[in-house]
């Protein structure tokens, strides 16, 4: 059943919406799979012969990851889930989970992989500020998702727009917006990433 329930989630939802029916580390392990396909590596990394996502503090998140990556190649490689209890075990990982469960010193982790192009995703309160690309949010039992572009650029990493148009907040340096785009009106009448987020809010309230 979990097998079937993840496909469903992998066909069926876009980056905007996760149903609150599935339980949030099956929505999570979909969203880390699903962020691959909006974000390009440096070509440095395009010589690694497997994709891996690391998982650091989330033990359910990584076993589901390891019933739906068999079946779903990320960036036209085959995807690994490596659980990892500390950074000397993240070997050439793409990608990294930092789970609630992990207890340290979010900066210094952080900190340690600032030059490395690694995602870095999380699901932490004050992710962002503490230097983290991507970070889960729970919203109206909802997962969602922040992101901040200063700190993937950092690492050589670029988010694509469609992902930062469903994304709940965008921090592009110092402050976090509510979208990259200007304020909406005559004057910027087509803004695709405000009215997307435009749209999302709107079928949030009519329950979408």
């Amino acid at each position: 059943m979990l097998a079937v329930a993840l496909i469903l989630l992998v066909t069926q939802l876009t980056p905007a919406h996760a149903a609150a029916e599935y339980p949030e580390e099956t929505v999570e392990a979909v969203f880390l799979y699903r962020f691959a396909g909006y974000v390009t590596w440096p070509e440095s990394t395009a010589n690694t012969a497997q994709f891996t996502i690391a998982v650091l503090g989330a033990k359910n998140v990584a076993e589901q990851l390891k019933v739906l990556l068999p079946e779903h190649p990320i960036q036209g490689k085959p995807g690994r889930v490596a659980t990892i209890q500390d950074l000397s075990e993240i070997g050439d990982a793409q990608m990294i989970y930092i789970g609630p469960g992990f207890t340290g010193n979010l900066s210094m982790l952080i900190a340690t992989l600032k030059d490395r192009p690694i995602l870095i995703v999380s699901d932490q309160p004050g992710a962002l500020e503490q230097g983290s690309m991507v970070n889960f949010l729970v919203e109206q039992a909802h997962v969602r998702f922040e992101i901040s572009t200063f700190a993937a650029k950092r690492s050589g990493l670029v988010i694509g727009s469609s992902l930062l148009a469903v994304a709940e907040h965008v921090k592009t340096g110092g402050l976090r917006e509510r979208s990259p785009c200007g304020p909406f009106g005559e004057s910027n009448p087509r803004c695709p990433l405000q009215l997307a987020g435009l749209m999302n809010r709107l079928r949030n309230r009519e329950g979408g």
